[in-house]
């Protein structure tokens, strides 16, 4: 009789979030530019080569062993986001990088925009545009409404650990 393995995943220590994290924001520094090497984004990220091959390999790509290291254009990874919707605040899946770029682009626009530094029309780039399946908000008068019933400064950093739930 054989013995099926089950499908259970078990959590991930606060430890392991972090490095994730972690991995994350050396693979956004990299494809921002803001880092001109892998070396270079694991560095300011705070994590190894090593902490990135195990936490995300299929981010990166290396032609031989011992070869240089690349970080992919993009990847199919998914993170605990926290956006803002016309509902308000709420915790989804960011599925891949390019929804998690857009929900970190997004949080920084609307930042920008309530701080006065961008237009209220920068918001407008975002209509339509969804992440987990959850229209990001454009509307600047639902903005003005959230910040000043001061939901916006109880919001989470933009990943959020798997143990906390809105």
């Amino acid at each position: 009789m054989r013995v099926r393995k089950s499908k259970l995943r078990k959590r991930r220590s606060k430890l392991q979030t972090e490095k994730r994290l972690r991995s994350f924001e050396a693979l956004s520094l990299w494809r921002s530019g803001k880092a001109k090497s892998a070396s270079a984004a694991v560095d300011r990220a705070g994590i190894t080569l090593v902490a990135l091959r195990d936490e995300v390999p299929a981010a990166i790509a290396q032609d031989r062993p011992g070869g240089r290291i690349r970080i992919k254009a993009s990847d199919r990874y998914s993170a605990k986001v926290q956006i803002l919707t016309d509902e308000g605040a709420i915790t989804t899946t960011a599925r891949g990088s390019r929804q998690r770029e857009l929900a970190g682009q997004h949080r920084a626009t609307y930042t920008r925009v309530l701080q006065g530094v961008e237009p209220k029309t920068a918001l407008e780039r975002y209509r339509g545009k969804k992440v987990g399946g959850h229209e990001l908000l454009s509307d600047y008068e639902q903005l003005r409404l959230f910040a000043r019933a001061g939901i916006l400064g109880q919001l989470d950093p933009l990943y959020v650990s798997p143990d906390v739930s809105v």
